[in-house]
């Protein structure tokens, strides 16, 4: 799904149809097909004209590029995860303006830390009389359960923590998982796939954030998640890719430092890589986690 733009520079046609698909950089691939020229005294004046492809699932599953740009714009409905959603917001309002750069070696920070171990139980007070028959001793299991969790089970109790908080969503789904070494690879199904998924993957990364936490707190050794729906994080993958090209070379056309939203730190590691080999661009972050976001400039 894509339409061609012209104007009187690249720069100018890829904002006009930006404001007319109603979509960032990012959603889109951008193809140069004519890279204008002014002409002399108004001789040969061509226009310059570029083709926008809809690059994001959300977006393509509009069967028209007509329906793309007439659609609606309803108010974002909120889900039971807003709750993560809205502390990360609070956290870029009070967020201190300080910041850290990152080269390209920017890796996704995994919260290892684990609950503190319960305090064993204070022992039952003696009684004064002996009884007349010994009981039999009865186990003191407590604290035993999360201890004797394996990965596995962990993963499989994680899986079902995750399809009743989307259950509590109103929103049917079924759960399945797969375990490799010290990642659990959890697969959801549902009616509701784009409402899981939410703006650019934030709802599924929020629900992936939920199930991380409740992992750490039944599992006491290191282990993460991967929570997916319908390929989305294949396809996120693809896009992000696109979107490193796309503003590799808005970097180099304007020799001005290209600015992304803020991403998780596993998205900003697609970016860098794919970017990497390139000798004349550079990439580093900037800002404070949820807030870190991915700056791209000519070398």
């Amino acid at each position: 799904m894509y339409k061609n733009y012209k104007a009187e520079t690249v720069d100018q046609a890829i904002a006009l149809g930006l404001e007319e698909l109603k979509v960032a950089e990012e959603d889109i691939k951008i193809d140069v097909i004519e890279g204008g020229s002014k002409g002399f005294l108004g001789l040969g004046k061509k226009d310059a004209e570029v083709t926008l492809t809809v690059i994001n699932p959300e977006l393509k599953s509009y069967d028209t590029i007509d329906a793309l740009i007439n659609r609606d714009h309803p108010g974002e409905e909120k889900s039971m995860v807003d709750e993560v959603l809205e502390e990360r917001n609070a956290e870029e309002e009070t967020e201190e303006p300080k910041e850290e750069t990152e080269t390209h070696n920017d890796t996704e920070t995994i919260d290892e830390t684990k609950t503190q171990e319960a305090a064993p139980a204070e022992e039952a007070a003696v009684t004064t009389e002996k009884p007349a028959a010994a009981k039999e001793p009865v186990e003191d299991t407590s604290g035993k359960p999360e201890d004797e969790f394996t990965f596995d089970a962990a993963i499989s109790e994680t899986a079902d923590y995750l399809h009743n908080v989307i259950e509590g969503m109103n929103i049917d789904n079924t759960v399945t998982y797969e375990v490799d070494n010290n990642t659990g690879h959890i697969e959801l199904e549902s009616g509701l796939a784009a409402k899981l998924i939410g703006k650019r993957g934030q709802t599924l990364n929020a629900l992936q954030e939920i199930g991380q936490n409740y992992l750490n707190t039944i599992y006491r050794s290191y282990g993460v998640i991967v929570l997916d729906i319908e390929n989305y994080r294949e396809k996120r993958r693809q896009t992000l890719e696109n979107l490193a090209v796309n503003m590799s070379k808005k970097a180099l056309r304007t020799e001005q430092p290209v600015k992304l939203e803020p991403m998780p730190s596993f998205e900003r590691k697609i970016m860098h890589n794919v970017l990497s080999d390139l000798e004349n661009i550079s990439t580093h972050s900037k800002g404070n986690e949820p807030n870190r976001y991915l700056v791209i400039e000519k070398k």
